[in-house]
Formats: structure tokens, C-alpha cells, sequence
């Protein structure tokens, strides 16, 4: 049925279109948008449509007019344009729908496109602050590195500096003569020297004193071994650098007992020692041949703290033994005292027995270490036993017997000076 009616329809479109009478639809209503509904309407569809003529044509002619009339009346009363509306209803919903997907998908790409974009962007911010970040961490760890090493190498030109002005220091010092008169050794306070001997003594009892310095001189040196070998043990239990004193003013005896080692052979030790001895405190002499030294001097003793001095006659008589493994240098004295706190002093003597024994040390096996071991006793003797309590003799004894253990470190002290001088000599002779 619904073929049939299509077929009417079209049949009573075409009869109107042919015979130009019927005024339903006028070229008026067709415009330029509609006549894009023909588009429907293509070479095949106008042969099917001439064959539809032809064929109602043929027919038409075999109906009767009562039934073209009420046919045209009925066709009249129908619209021609459904099918047409239909199609450009249909076509406007799909242009409308073409321009909803279209207007979607530009939508979707511009919104796909502002992703991608801020992705793209995001993802540039994000390399560019981990590249930012990666070289201020770069630059940060090398900047570190550059001040640590810049501290260190004004830290170490600082230390060469000091270095340097240290070094200087030293060859000012080593370059410079020691001076071997009114030496005060560091932590004493007592210097001792030679000075012009007082008139008025006798000849005679000068030639009796030093004879029996002669024999005590012999006296100690038979007893030098046997001596070192009793404070030996003294000094190796010692707990101090400084000499060991044994005795007192209360006592008749004092005596002071020292050791050191220097880095020098034995004879080098030695010779320094002898000419130190002839230089000793100013009083200069050539060598003996003999070994034998005998001398009358007159000697002081200052402290330059409480600048008090005393004054003395002495008479002394030294040996030197020179043996193969060796040097043994042995004296005795006899000592006057003459002026103490500016007041003349009588009645009271004081006798000194001293050697210093040089030996090779054992540690060294290639001989040039030495050590020196130093022995000095004091005894006072008063020509009125009274004396002995009396308070000016007293604190002439105590003021002679300090000043024993500074005298025994300063010797060593200008042995070891005398001794390095003539090292850095010979180099600088070459």
C-alpha cells in the first residue's frame, strides 16, 4: 500500500509539473536553499521517471474522465512537497548534526591542542628546572670545592710563611758566635767569671795550696770510675732534666751530679770541652802540651735577679786524661771568699773537687754520639767552728752552693754551642 501511494503521488507531482497549471507550488517558494532537495534527483531517476509517464501515460489514456476528475480532486486535496520536505528535513538534520560533529571535533582538537600545548609547556618548565636545578647544584658543589681549596692554599702559604721567617730566625741564630762570657743558662739566675787577682797574698802558702791540689787532683781521678758508677743509678731514676743536688748547707758536703748526651763524636766533644776551658770566662791561654792546667784567678758570682755578688781567690789545678774510649777531665780548687753584700769576709774556705767524664755512647754505632757526665763537690771548711752558725757565712755558703747545679748546665750549654759553630763552619768552608 504504501508503494502504491508513493506511486500516486509521484504520478500526480508529475501531472502538475507537466501541464504547468497547478499552482500549488510556484518557483517562488523554491529557492537557492531548496533546489538543493533536486539533488536527490539524478540522470537514473529522471529515466525511471520518463518510463513511469510513458507507462501512466498508456494508462491514463484507458481510464475514463470520471476517474481523472476525481482523482485530480483528490490529488488537489494532497501534499505534493511531503516527500521533498521529508528529504530536506532529513537533509537539514544532517547538515545540523555534520556541523555538531564538526564544531565536536574542532572543540575536541582545540581542547586536545591546549593539552598537548600545556603538557608541552609543563613538561619544557619541568627540563628546565631540572636542568636549572642541576647546574645550581653544579655550580654550588664547585663553588665549595674552589673556596676549599683557595682556604687551603692560603692556610698552606701561611704555614710556609711561618715556615720561612722560622728558618730565618734559626740561621741568624746558628750564624751567630755564642757568646761564651757571663753566659746565664735559661732558669738560673747566677753568673760566674774571672777577675783580677787580689795583692797581698804569699807566695809561699799559694805554692803549699796548690801542691795539695796536685795530690787531690790524682786522688779523684783514680776515684772517677767508681764515682760514676755510684750516681749512675741516680740519674737513670732521675725524673728531671736538671742536675740532682745531694746535700745542703746544713751539711759539711754538697754535691751535684749531671748527665747529657750530645750528638758529636768523642773526640770532637772533647777538644770543645778543653777549649772551653781555656777560654773559661774570659781567661785565655794556648794549649798544654802537658794536660795539666795550673792557674790562681779571682772569681764572682752575681745574681742578677737580687743583684748581689760575691767575690773570691781561687787556686786550681786541672788534668785532662785523653784514653781510647775516653776523656776524663779532673780538677781541684781552692776558693777564698773575699767580699759578700759588700762586707769583707775571713776565716772561712771552701774546697772543690770536679771531673767530666766523656764516653762514646753504646746506642750509636757509628761513634758520633757522646755522653758527658759531670760530678762537682763543695765542702766548707771554717778556721773558727763559730763561724759555721754564723748568719753572713751562712748565706755565703747557700748563695756559693746554688750557684753549683747553673755552672754545671752552663758549661754543657757553651760545650754544645762551641761544638755546632764548628759544624756549620766546616759546611759553609766546605
Amino acid at each position: 500500500m504504501r508503494e502504491a501511494e508513493v506511486l500516486e503521488e509521484t504520478l500526480a507531482f508529475l501531472d502538475d509539473a507537466l501541464n504547468g497549471g497547478d499552482d500549488t507550488v510556484s518557483n517562488g517558494d523554491l529557492d537557492a536553499t531548496n533546489t538543493e532537495h533536486f539533488e536527490f534527483w539524478g540522470p537514473s531517476r529522471d529515466q525511471d521517471l520518463d518510463l513511469f509517464v510513458q507507462n501512466s501515460s498508456s494508462n491514463e489514456s484507458h481510464r475514463d474522465p470520471e476517474q481523472q476528475m476525481r482523482r485530480r480532486r483528490t490529488k488537489k486535496n494532497y501534499n505534493h512537497n511531503k516527500a521533498r520536505e521529508e528529504f530536506h528535513a532529513e537533509l537539514v538534520r544532517l547538515r545540523a548534526e555534520v556541523e555538531n560533529l564538526e564544531f565536536t571535533l574542532e572543540r575536541l582538537r582545540t581542547i586536545r591542542g591546549e593539552e598537548c600545548l600545556r603538557s608541552s609547556e609543563h613538561t619544557e618548565k619541568e627540563l628546565q628546572n631540572k636542568g636549572e636545578s642541576v647546574w645550581r647544584h653544579t655550580c654550588a658543589r664547585q663553588l665549595e670545592q674552589r673556596l676549599r681549596a683557595e682556604r687551603e692554599h692560603i692556610h698552606l702559604v701561611q704555614s710556609v710563611e711561618r715556615e720561612r721567617q722560622f728558618i730565618k730566625k734559626m740561621q741568624r741564630h746558628l750564624n751567630v758566635q755564642p757568646a761564651l762570657r757571663n753566659m746565664v743558662c735559661p732558669g738560673t739566675s747566677k753568673v760566674t767569671k774571672r777577675i783580677e787577682i787580689p795583692r797581698g797574698y804569699i807566695k809561699d802558702i799559694a805554692d803549699l795550696i796548690f801542691s795539695e791540689l796536685s795530690a787531690g787532683v790524682e786522688a779523684t781521678y783514680r776515684q772517677v770510675e767508681h764515682m760514676d758508677s755510684a750516681i749512675e743509678p741516680l740519674l737513670l731514676h732521675s725524673t728531671t732534666c736538671e742536675p740532682i743536688v745531694r746535700g745542703g748547707c746544713k751539711e759539711k758536703r754538697v754535691e751535684v751530679f749531671d748527665r747529657t748526651i750530645m750528638p758529636f763524636g768523642l773526640s770532637q766533644t772533647g777538644d770543645a770541652w778543653w777549649k772551653h776551658w781555656h777560654n773559661f770566662r774570659g781567661q785565655r791561654a794556648e794549649d798544654n802540651p802537658e794536660n795539666v792546667v795550673t792557674e790562681s784567678f779571682g772569681f764572682e758570682i752575681t745574681d742578677v735577679e737580687t743583684n748581689t755578688f760575691a767575690t773570691f781567690y781561687v787556686q786550681q789545678i786541672l788534668w785532662r786524661h785523653i784514653g781510647k774510649n775516653r776523656i776524663v777531665f779532673v780538677w781541684n780548687s781552692y776558693s777564698e771568699p773575699l767580699v759578700f753584700k759588700k762586707k769583707r769576709i775571713s776565716g772561712v774556705y771552701y774546697s772543690e773537687q770536679s771531673y767530666v767524664l766523656i764516653k762514646s755512647s753504646d746506642e750509636a754505632a757509628d761513634g758520633m754520639s757522646t755522653y758527658i757526665s759531670s760530678y762537682l763537690s763543695i765542702t766548707p771548711h771554717y778556721l773558727d767552728p763559730r763561724l759555721a752558725k754564723d748568719t753572713i757565712t751562712m748565706a755565703l755558703t747557700k748563695f756559693l752552693m746554688s750557684s753549683m747545679p747553673s755552672e754545671i748546665m752552663t758549661q754543657n750549654e757553651i760545650v754544645e754551642s762551641l761544638l755546632l759553630d764548628q759544624t756549620l763552619r766546616r759546611r759553609r768552608d766546605g
